[in-house]
């Protein structure tokens, strides 16, 4: 008979498995930079040692065969550079390079609260990723561009899009999200606004998903303007960046742009009161080390609309990570 009181793990082996996180996150980052499971997929020598293969097997991310040698499993496909919605850009990025630098100066953070990146790099997040270092860059658009993959069918699924009018998504990166939105409204026409340097990849992606004809990208700043006259704005993962003070700021130039008819419609984490909410808290702390953002409570939501001249009209959980945020104009 099992004893109920002993039968949970101890908290030292909850600790354990803790710290094995690390281990398990850097063996993932580096079969994702490495390249190893497109190299596997293709026939290739991976170019990485038995030792290796054997841990990421541990991790599921291979399966080893009988006559030798392994193969990928469903989670390895999934960091392939070429097959949809992968998270190769994600692992890649995420868990290496600058970020993982960044988070190397986590102790500063927490007794300061102020941005552990800027500390190590001597510069912003968004500097680093444009002008010092845009092969890093790259890989985290592709990043981005994989959890849109991984969240657009769910914004689809929940929230009833217009069937017409100017849909305009501030920072929208390569055009992932709206382009899907535009295929499922065909009445709708669409602007992508984001840097300059964003611009190859919008086109491109456009123009393979068939919206070409309906959709534009703009090069800008959303700190000094954005696109005038949509009838709905979107932003994906993009106030999080940013302290209250920044963000505000945005939501300045989308509210100097939006017609009084027009709504706002965040993708965003709404973190849940209560101490489990692991998702949310870990991701606010990487918001504080990554750029000085954070993630926000709905009350912490709707004081930061209200603040800058929006009404919050609703917020739509959905399954997963993130939720969406209705808002309009105050009247």
């Amino acid at each position: 008979m099992t004893n109920e009181f002993t039968s949970a793990p101890p908290p030292q082996a909850l600790i354990m498995d803790t710290v094995f996180g690390f281990f398990r996150a850097r063996t993932l980052q580096v079969f994702a930079e490495l390249g190893v499971a497109d190299a596997i997929a293709a026939g290739r020598d991976p170019g990485v040692n038995e030792r290796f293969l054997r841990a990421s097997a541990a991790l599921g991310l291979v399966r080893s065969l009988d006559v030798g040698g392994y193969a990928l499993t469903p989670l390895g496909e999934a960091l392939r550079v070429d097959v949809p919605g992968s998270l190769h850009g994600f692992a890649a990025s995420v868990l290496g390079g600058g970020h993982y630098r960044g988070w190397g100066a986590l102790a500063e953070a927490a007794r300061t609260g102020e941005c552990a990146f800027d500390k190590v790099h001597g510069e912003d997040v968004w500097s680093y990723f444009t002008k010092t270092n845009p092969a890093e860059g790259r890989l985290f658009n592709q990043a981005m561009a994989g959890s849109s993959a991984m969240i657009v069918q769910s914004v689809l699924a929940h929230y009833e899009f217009p069937e017409q009018g100017l849909f305009v998504d501030v920072a929208g990166g390569s055009g992932m999200m709206l382009s899907a939105i535009l295929r499922a409204r065909p009445q709708a026409r669409g602007i992508v606004m984001d840097l300059p340097f964003t611009a190859p990849a919008a086109a491109a992606n456009l123009q393979e998903q068939g919206v070409a004809d309906r959709c534009v990208f703009e090069a800008g700043d959303f700190f000094q303007s954005v696109p005038a006259g949509g009838d709905l704005y979107t932003m994906k993962w993009i106030l999080h960046d940013w302290n209250d003070e920044r963000a505000g700021a945005i939501l300045g130039t989308v509210h100097q742009a939006m017609p009084a008819h027009a709504k706002l419609l965040l993708v965003e984490a709404v973190v849940p009161e209560g101490d489990d909410a692991q998702f949310g808290r870990m991701m606010d702390l990487n918001m504080m080390v990554m750029c000085g953002g954070k993630e926000r409570t709905e009350p912490e939501w709707r004081q930061l609309l209200t603040a800058n001249g929006f009404a919050l009209s609703r917020v739509i959980p959905m399954p997963g990570p993130v939720s969406l945020v209705e808002a309009v104009k105050q009247q």
